[in-house]
Parts: C-alpha cells; sequence; structure tokens
C-alpha cells in the first residue's frame, strides 16, 4: 500500500505506527477492553465505554516507544488506572452539590496540618492536628470543598454534628477498659482511619465531664487512649498513657500525634510527649500544671 493510500486509511495519530503496527494496536486494545467486561464501541480516535469516551491517542503515544511485545501489560495498566479514575470521578459527581446523596458520606476525620489538601475546610485541634470535613466515598475519601458547602445551604454547626454522628455510628470499634492505679483508661481501636475522631467527643466513653476535664491520645487514625481526670490517681495515669500513645505512634499505621492532650469542653490543650534517652517524657503545659497536676498532688 502507498503511503498516500495508507495516510488516508489512518487516523492522524495513527501515523505512530506504520499499517501493521496500527492493526496490532487496535487488536490489542480492542482484547483488553474486551477482558475487562464492559460493553464497548471502539472508533479510530477513541473507544465508548458505556456513558464515558477514553482517548486513544495517549495510550497509542506509549505503545510506540515500547516493544509490541510489552503493548498488552502496558495496555492493561493504563486501562486500569483510566477505569478507576472514572469510578471515582462517577462516584464523586454524584454527590457534588447532592446534600441527600452526601449526607451519609459526610466525616469528620482527624489529621496531621502538613497532610491536609489545599483548600481543605478544616479547624485546628491543638499541636499539629486538625479535623477535616470530608466525604468518606466507597472508593476514597475527598475534602469537602468550599463550592459544596454553597451548593448545600447547611450551617456549619449541623454538618459538623452530622459528620461526627456518621462516624459514632457507622465505624466499627473495638473498646478496652484498663485499670492503671486504679483508674480506668479507655482503649479504642478499629480498621478505619476515622475512629481517632471519636477522641473529639470522649464523653460519650467517659459520662459527664469532671471539673479537670479528660486526658485523649489520637496516636493513630485507628487508636484513641482516653481518662476521665477525677484524682491523684489520673497523675499516675499520664506516664502510662504517655508510654501507650508514643508506642502507638510509632508503630502506625496512619500515625497521627504521640502526644496526650487536655480536653475540657470542646478545648484540647497538646502535652508534648518525647523520649529522652530511652525515657518517655510528658511535658506538662503551664495551664494544666496549674489548673489539674498542683491541685491534684
Amino acid at each position: 500500500m502507498g503511503f498516500k493510500a495508507l495516510s488516508g486509511r489512518l487516523p492522524e495519530w495513527g501515523r505512530l505506527f506504520d499499517e501493521a503496527g496500527y492493526d496490532a494496536f487496535q487488536d490489542a486494545v480492542r482484547e483488553e477492553l474486551s477482558a475487562r467486561g464492559p460493553a464497548f464501541e471502539l472508533h479510530d480516535g477513541y473507544a465508548r465505554i458505556g456513558d464515558w469516551e477514553l482517548p486513544l491517542l495517549p495510550l497509542a503515544q506509549l505503545c510506540a516507544k515500547a516493544p509490541r511485545s510489552g503493548w498488552r501489560p502496558l495496555l492493561r495498566e493504563q486501562l486500569e488506572r483510566r477505569f478507576a479514575e472514572e469510578k471515582l470521578g462517577k462516584e464523586l459527581d454524584s454527590v457534588r452539590g447532592n446534600f441527600d446523596r452526601a449526607r451519609p458520606a459526610l466525616k469528620l476525620r482527624v489529621q496531621r496540618a502538613e497532610t491536609l489538601r489545599p483548600g481543605t475546610i478544616s479547624a485546628p485541634i491543638a499541636g499539629h492536628l486538625h479535623a477535616a470535613l470530608v466525604l468518606d466515598l466507597p472508593s476514597f475519601v475527598t475534602p469537602v470543598r468550599v463550592a459544596d458547602l454553597a451548593a448545600w445551604e447547611r450551617p456549619a454547626p449541623e454538618l459538623i454534628a452530622l459528620a461526627i454522628d456518621n462516624v459514632k455510628t457507622k465505624e466499627r470499634i473495638e473498646l478496652a477498659p484498663m485499670e492503671i492505679s486504679s483508674a480506668r483508661l479507655f482503649a479504642v481501636s478499629g480498621p478505619s482511619v476515622f475512629v481517632a475522631t471519636l477522641g473529639l467527643v470522649v464523653e460519650d466513653l467517659l459520662g459527664p465531664a469532671t471539673p479537670y476535664g479528660a486526658l485523649v491520645a489520637m496516636p493513630s487514625g485507628h487508636i484513641v487512649l482516653c481518662h476521665a481526670i477525677a484524682d491523684a490517681r489520673s497523675l499516675r495515669v499520664l506516664p502510662a498513657m504517655a508510654a501507650g500513645a508514643l508506642q502507638a505512634w510509632e508503630g502506625g499505621p496512619a500515625p497521627l500525634s504521640p502526644d496526650l492532650f487536655w480536653k475540657r469542653g470542646d478545648r484540647f490543650v497538646a502535652l508534648p510527649v518525647v523520649r529522652e534517652d530511652g525515657e518517655v517524657k510528658c511535658e506538662l503545659h503551664r495551664e494544666f500544671d496549674e489548673q489539674v497536676a498542683q491541685r491534684l498532688s
């Protein structure tokens, strides 16, 4: 076949190949799409899969640079990524601007400040920790956007309460009470990174708040330690709790903070935990020292 005839047969991007290469590329794409299952239509410049289109030019450019024997694995990898992106996009589109659909996915997540994406709706807790408003979709977790808040037209307190309630009612947790120096300490754990969010509402576990507040640790997304401060026994809980928090933070996964936090009402004060010369130490904030430690000593 002459060059002019070939030029007339191949799409513009198809000139990355000779005629045999073009046919081999089309066959490889067809076979990989067939192996994935969904019905499709293969056209010269794109493949239509359901209600979306897959451009062939990016795939052809990759294959043109690789030996023909490696096209199938290369196409398989690229198609898996593209199908995953399309799935995530549909999940996200289903809740953007639709509060009724977003409602069950709305959650509050505890994160380190440096892991927050730009534009994330969040509020500082204490230390390096923030509480971020997110959507927990079937395939991924994504931050709530300012545009979402505008579309939903719901007051912030309502959204935060709903986000916390979704965590409280939907996450599977294990609750392990422990006795340390005749005082009760609770360890909460679970498979989800949202378990740490329960550290924001420890009163649900500890009961009515005491005048001295509570000690809370969120060493990992999967773990919360908490203790209601009542009397001098609570000061003996503090070192053991600090050691447990540091160990859980170092062991991961999803590490958050090794520190303890003094919670009184909705306010958190960080009590930094460090290891020095093999010894775990908890640095007491001046306010905690004056209003709790000195009074209970």
